[in-house]
């Protein structure tokens, strides 16, 4: 496996970090043999956490998206990254749906674990029922957000959030993307969406740049879960939806002046890419695109 930091790793006053670029399984994936997962296994430094950023506010906070099972290890990734020591615990959490790999680390904030209380959480109405239903909010001050409003998890945190509807999958909860408006960058957090028609369709755009420039949108974190419809095996890929990297690939072309910055995220143990000797991984790189790495900063 390997990888390409973004161009953009400078520090601001607000920064964000990717503290985990695999799709929910992570990398190992339990019980997978394959070649990506057997070297995970071998050696520790080629393993993957689910996705995840963090941010750090302007007054120094921490803002941290999706709360996944290695939140240990990803907390570290992101105060070393955004230089905040060995490890921090965030000031808040959002949350852009409720499939296992983007909340299965809720419970490491209750009384087994880091014993907090009254942490503000940001959601939508359907993540935050799904929550209680699990009886996992007493660590939580609940905040419902509604899509397209604009708020500040913190009040001098220097940045904004907004929730993005996208279609996907919707048997627990509905989906959103997180826009990140910072003082001088954009950056869009999509990790999972079923495909780009209908994403499009929903926001009345035809093109994924336009989308993305009708955000103002700098920096692109987008589903990058396979490389293509062929790459399971033994299981059928349209029962886990999402658009392939060769088909966004083939609606952005090459990046031109002007363009924001794609960076793949969400990637799956069989995606070729995660082998940076792969004609898979050397294309999205010749087009001016970028996979993600764990513990790049992006200055907002």
């Amino acid at each position: 496996m390997g990888w390409i930091p973004s161009r953009f790793m400078a520090s601001g006053d607000v920064e964000l970090a990717i503290i985990g670029i695999s799709q929910d399984g992570g990398v190992p994936q339990a019980g997978c043999d394959c070649v990506n997962c057997e070297s995970a296994i071998l050696d520790p430094r080629q393993r993957l956490h689910p996705v995840s950023c963090a941010i750090r506010g302007s007054d120094g906070s921490l803002h941290l998206i999706e709360a996944t099972r290695d939140l240990a290890e990803q907390l570290g990734i992101a105060s070393r990254a955004l230089g905040m020591g060995v490890t921090s615990v965030p000031d808040t959490i959002s949350l852009t749906h409720a499939h296992l790999g983007h909340i299965d680390g809720i419970g490491q904030f209750g009384k087994e674990s880091m014993g907090l209380r009254n942490l503000p959480l940001y959601a939508s109405q359907s993540v935050t029922d799904v929550l209680y239903r699990r009886e996992a909010v007493s660590p939580f001050m609940i905040n419902v957000i509604e899509p397209g409003v604009a708020f500040s998890p913190s009040e001098n945190c220097g940045f904004t959030f907004t929730m993005v509807p996208v279609p996907h999958r919707d048997e627990f909860s509905d989906t959103h993307a997180i826009l990140v408006e910072g003082p001088r960058s954009n950056l869009l957090f999509l990790p999972d969406h079923d495909e780009w028609g209908q994403t499009l369709e929903l926001h009345g755009c035809v093109e994924i740049k336009q989308w993305l420039a009708s955000m103002g949108v700098d920096f692109a974190l987008l589903d990058g879960t396979f490389w293509d419809k062929g790459e399971l095996v033994g299981r059928d890929i349209l029962e886990v939806p999402h658009p392939s990297i060769s088909e966004t690939l083939e609606m952005i072309g090459d990046r031109e002046d002007g363009d924001p910055e794609v960076i793949f995220i969400h990637i799956n143990h069989t995606n070729p890419v995660l082998d940076r000797e792969s004609t898979q991984f050397k294309d999205v790189i010749s087009r001016g695109w970028s996979i993600g790495m764990q513990g790049t900063s992006i200055s907002l």
